[in-house]
């Protein structure tokens, strides 16, 4: 891969990665809120950290190799 394509798959697995943590805190919400609804609710919605979606942390850690790897293939 040349360094151009290293670059926009890292910046595409940080995205993807991001995307999936927003998914994950929005169906939280969501079902918070039907909670709401129903009478019968926490004060603070339950979301999961960061670290407990494998592929959250997986999608991160390669994005970042990634990009270190394109910024290097230049030298």
């Amino acid at each position: 891969m040349d360094k151009k394509t290293c670059l926009i798959l890292g910046s595409l697995f940080i995205l993807t990665s991001g995307l999936i943590f927003t998914i994950e805190r929005l169906t939280a919400y969501v079902y918070w809120s039907a909670q709401i609804n129903t009478g019968t609710w926490d004060t603070i919605p339950q979301t999961l950290p960061l670290y407990e979606n494998l592929f959250t942390g997986l999608f991160f850690l390669v994005g970042i190799i990634l990009i270190i790897v394109s910024f290097k293939k230049d030298r």
